[in-house]
This record gives structure tokens, sequence and C-alpha cells, in this order.
């Protein structure tokens, strides 16, 4: 009997050196069957956080990622796959969520390994100091 390894639960997909959108990014991870990353509990935060640390994340993606959840602009928070987030979730950066209007989930990731997740415009094609290199995808739909 062959057991199967199961896929890893995140992949980091390299989108070069482009300002992406969060609309942009989630339809590259469509493009792989799934969505932009979701964080539902503890393990997946540290799942993706080993992820990141195993690929070199800042190195090879920079420092900046959509993650797949929105605001519409109402402080109302929830993943792409309809769970909600709620203001007091722990894994939020200092002060957030803060950002007024329609709002979309990022990390930035640091030299030190260590992750921050904000709220951030949805499309930041005007901002040269945002670029996003990559798209972290779940690889379940």
């Amino acid at each position: 009997m062959q057991l199967g390894i199961p896929p890893p639960r995140y992949q980091a997909v390299y989108v070069g050196m482009d300002q992406t959108s969060y609309d942009h990014a989630q339809s590259i991870c469509e493009n792989f069957g799934s969505g932009l990353a979701t964080i539902i509990d503890q393990l997946d935060f540290e799942t993706l956080n080993t992820t990141l640390k195993g690929i070199n994340a800042q190195e090879y993606c920079g420092i900046r990622m959509f993650l797949g959840a929105r605001s519409p602009g109402n402080s109302v928070w929830s993943w792409r796959t309809g769970e909600s987030i709620s203001n007091d979730w722990a894994y939020w950066g200092p002060t957030e969520p803060n950002h007024v209007g329609d709002a979309c989930l990022r990390m930035s990731v640091g030299a030190a390994n260590w992750m921050m997740i904000f709220d951030s415009y949805c499309n930041i094609y005007n901002d040269q100091n945002t670029r996003f290199k990559c798209c972290i995808c779940d690889t379940l739909p």
C-alpha cells in the first residue's frame, strides 16, 4: 500500500514586479483552482507562517501579500469562503483594523520572520511602495 502525501496547505505564486490589485491576485489563485489564502484558526496561521519561512518569502516575494478577505466599507470583514472576521481577531496587527472604505486584507513579512496582518486598499496601483510580487493561494478550493 502506498500512502499519498497531502499537498501543502498554501502556495506562493510569483507574479512579477507588477502592482497587483486584490481582484487580480484572487483571479491568479483561481487560475490555480483555489483562491487567496484564508486563516481560519491557529493551525492555518502557523502553517502559513511556516510556508513563508520555508520559501524565504521576504526575499522571494517582497514583504506584502494579499490574503483572501475583504470589507466592503462597512467594517464587516469576511473571508472569501464566507467565514466572518471579528474586529478583535487574534491575528490583526497593532491598531488594526483601521481602514475606512473598501478594504482588503494583506500581510507583511519581515526579515526576522515575523508576520503581521493589516487592512489595506484593494487597488494599490498608485502607490510605488506597495508592489505585490506574490499571491499566497490556498491549495484547497
